[in-house]
């Protein structure tokens, strides 16, 4: 859970000061994929947690736009 929020809290800086600091040169395409990376393992940190909590009978419900994923581990559904 911590590397979760440092990442995030890293990320956001990073997305801040893109915004606010003048480009030294070129802009290279690294950057972005560099950010996509820290927020991947911010994402990937809360893996197991899920994990933990589907094997102990709790329901999981992922929604993003139109798509829509439940995880269930109760026999009764």
């Amino acid at each position: 859970m911590t590397a979760f929020y440092i990442n995030l809290s890293v990320s956001i800086v990073l997305i801040v000061c893109g915004f606010l600091l003048p480009p030294m040169g070129i802009i290279d395409g690294s950057v972005l994929t560099a950010v996509g990376l820290l927020l991947m393992f911010g994402v990937l940190a809360q893996v197991p947690a899920l994990i933990a909590a589907a094997q102990h009978g709790k329901s999981i419900k992922l929604t993003k736009g139109d798509f829509s994923a439940e995880v269930s581990s109760s026999e009764d559904e």
